[in-house]
């Protein structure tokens, strides 16, 4: 078994295969270290999805009234096309 090198004081040596994640059996506190990690990821991760959730929708309504502005200057444009019909 390989150990990994570790000059650091008072830390021991960790097997390659403990490191590779091949053997789960960590100290209490570790779990709990590494799921709070975890944890704060995912809500890291939430955070930005919801920031961009908000942002998709202030785009969605500037598109509406850009999307209206266009209608009406269409509306506009036909009404004072020479070639409208409309007796006036």
């Amino acid at each position: 078994m390989e150990l990994c090198r570790n000059n650091t004081p008072g830390l021991s040596k960790t097997s390659a295969r403990v490191m590779n994640g091949e053997h789960r059996r960590l100290p209490v506190s570790q779990k709990r270290a590494t799921l709070t990690s975890r944890v704060r990821r995912i809500d890291c991760v939430l955070a930005d999805i919801q920031a961009e959730i908000e942002q998709l929708r202030r785009e969605r309504t500037h598109l509406r009234l850009v999307r209206g502005e266009l209608a009406g200057m269409e509306a506009k444009r036909r009404e004072s096309s020479p070639c409208s019909t409309s007796s006036g």
